[in-house]
């Protein structure tokens, strides 16, 4: 392990929920990476397998590990804020439960994240078994820096086991909004102040299989399921209110399409908001590998007064 006189504490927050059977892996990264000034807090959520009691083994070992256990489950979202907020480092890396970091990931992470409020890498994909699939996260979403919020309303790129950010940012950013996952909101605030800056390097192997409790994938349209259209849409409007109230440059466009977008409940459709958003169509889908923007920008402004008629049943609530 390399000691790194004066250099900032790392507090690595993992979060664990039945998550027995590739924690120990897992830990053994975590504890192995050569970053040599870290803290590693894990927060395990009323776990019913062995989770809770690998973690405390594995901290009888290793001083740098500290644990604790939820009374009840607290749910995925909040327990990450939880266990974030009991990190004391200077710079906080969420962590998964059955991923693998490699050695290197704190230490490359520290040194370019400069003056950025946030810095994140690209990641390579395994499966159950932990043979490599075909094709990094970069292949799947496009890997963006940014100062621009607007960046992700809709969809994300900065996984939160990618990530690693300033301590400072939690205070802009609890709780997390339920329209956002932590990662993605976490992504959106930096960018609002600080920026957020991409490594091109796959510092992690991030694990595929059944039992995810989220899929850093979801938002990809490939799989999009039309009986949750109406629900994606009203997300997309909730994200879109609250980046308008993030500072910077970027406030007066979401402000702007906030309105728009809430207008359309009544209209039949929106010339001015297919426009807005044909206009800015590349800098919405900034994260996604998508082709066209005419057809996609005027399916968005189409009002839900038409969609009502057209299907009563999914939009009858708007």
């Amino acid at each position: 392990m390399t000691q790194h006189a004066h250099a900032p504490l790392v507090s690595i927050a993992l979060c664990t929920y039945n998550g027995a059977r590739y924690l120990r892996e897992q830990l053994d990264s975590l504890l192995t990476q050569t970053y040599g000034n870290l803290e590693i807090i894990a927060v395990d959520d009323a776990s019913t397998d062995e989770s809770a009691a690998i973690l405390q083994e594995y901290q009888q070992r290793d001083a740098r590990l500290h644990v604790s256990v939820n009374p009840v489950n607290l749910g995925f979202t909040r327990n990450f804020e939880h266990a974030m907020q009991l990190c004391r480092g200077e710079f906080i890396a969420p962590c998964d439960q059955d991923d693998i970091w490699l050695p290197e990931k704190v230490a490359v992470l520290v040194a370019v994240i400069g003056t950025h409020a946030l810095a994140y890498c690209d990641s390579e994909f395994i499966d159950e078994n932990g043979s490599l699939l075909p094709g990094p996260m970069s292949s799947r979403c496009n890997m963006i820096s940014s100062r621009d919020p607007a960046q992700f309303a809709a969809a994300n790129c900065v996984a939160g086991h990618a990530m690693l950010f300033r301590r400072e940012l939690l205070g802009k950013a609890l709780p997390v909004p339920e329209c956002f996952f932590h990662d993605w909101w976490l992504a959106a605030v930096a960018a609002s102040g600080g920026g957020v800056t991409y490594c091109n390097r796959r510092l992690v192997r991030y694990r595929l299989h059944d039992s995810n409790v989220t899929n850093v994938l979801r938002e990809r349209p490939a799989v999009r399921q039309r009986g949750r259209r109406e629900t994606r849409l009203r997300n997309f409007g909730l994200r879109v209110a609250r980046l308008a109230a993030l500072p910077g440059a970027s406030s007066a466009f979401l402000e702007r399409l906030h309105h728009l977008w809430v207008a359309r409940e009544n209209q039949w459709f929106s010339f001015e908001l297919a426009g807005l958003m044909y206009r800015h169509w590349w800098r919405l889908n900034a994260v996604r590998k998508v082709r066209w923007r005419m057809l996609p920008a005027m399916g968005f402004a189409v009002g839900l007064r038409l969609k009502r008629v057209l299907n009563p049943q999914a939009y009858r609530h708007g």
